[in-house]
């Protein structure tokens, strides 16, 4: 069971192998709602749970609101 079939388009422009979380925009990026330990540690994940925090951190970022 693919968990993520409704979110394959939204993985394909998220780097969950190695992201860069030391160049993070300001506004809409994933990497902002990811905990700070979470992304010290990332190597850590299993390519499973990368993709879950990937898809949660993105669903946050998208709701921002910026006028």
């Amino acid at each position: 069971m693919d968990l993520f079939k409704d979110y394959t388009v939204e993985l394909s422009f998220i780097d969950i192998k190695k992201p860069d979380f030391e160049n993070i925009s300001k506004t809409h990026d994933w990497r902002n709602y990811v905990p700070y330990d979470w992304q010290k540690n990332w190597e850590q994940f299993t390519k499973r749970e990368r993709q879950i925090i990937a898809v949660m951190a993105q669903s946050q970022a998208d709701k921002e609101d910026w006028d």
